[in-house]
């Protein structure tokens, strides 16, 4: 994608609110109204600081170096939510992280946390396909199997994973689930490790085949 400089659509999108309510198209009722302040010297510092950033993401996005532009975009859009070049930007610099590298994980269903051994980093577009068999065992009597509340919140037999700071997620890591499919952004940095969702592990059988895409 070319990336272009557009000051002039960033004029318009940091002008106070008086002098461009008659120049923006109608909104969506849905969609929240751009907040901007109301000292002209303060917008000026805004329309500084866009300009500059889109320069830097710009320079990194030549380079290939995705990551980066990626956190300046981001950067941009925290001041400037609706700044349309940034949000266009953006998506292609996470299609590009989205493959930027590719690795093959099996994930055994008797297996407790599986390290993949891929560190992540927070915000980090990552694309995840199972594909695979497993089957849950379970020998009990009458009285049935009492599901813990904090097994409740995902599918038994479910891909789940968690992005750690070890091989070991601590008591307040929370996971997150996969399934066959799922794209996302990394919600922290850390090391990523996957599992089959059940109670117990030990007796179960099967494996998963887990594409995992992303910048790592």
């Amino acid at each position: 994608m070319r990336y272009a400089p557009l000051i002039f659509l960033l004029g318009l999108a940091l002008l106070p609110a008086e002098a461009s309510a008659q120049r923006r198209p109608q909104k969506p009722e849905k969609e929240e109204p751009l907040a901007l302040p109301a000292d002209p010297r303060l917008v000026e510092l805004h329309r500084e600081f866009v300009t500059k950033a889109e320069k830097l993401g710009d320079e990194y996005a030549r380079k290939k170096d995705w990551e980066k532009a990626r956190i300046v975009f981001g950067e941009v859009l925290k001041l400037v939510p609706n700044y349309r070049p940034a949000v266009e930007k953006l998506k292609v610099i996470n299609g590009e992280l989205s493959n930027a590298n590719k690795k093959i994980v099996t994930v055994e269903a008797k297996d407790s946390w599986v390290d993949t051994g891929i560190d992540l980093t927070e915000g980090s577009p990552i694309a995840f396909r199972a594909e695979g068999e497993w089957m849950m065992v379970h020998i009990g009597d009458a009285n049935g199997l009492e599901i813990p509340r904090e097994m409740r919140d995902y599918k038994l037999g479910s891909l789940i994973g968690v992005i750690a700071q070890s091989t070991t997620p601590d008591k307040d890591t929370v996971p997150f689930t996969i399934g066959a499919q799922r794209q996302m952004n990394a919600p922290r940095s850390g090391r990523l490790l996957l599992k089959m969702h059940d109670i117990n592990n030990e007796d179960n059988r099967g494996q998963m085949r887990v594409e995992i895409s992303g910048n790592f």
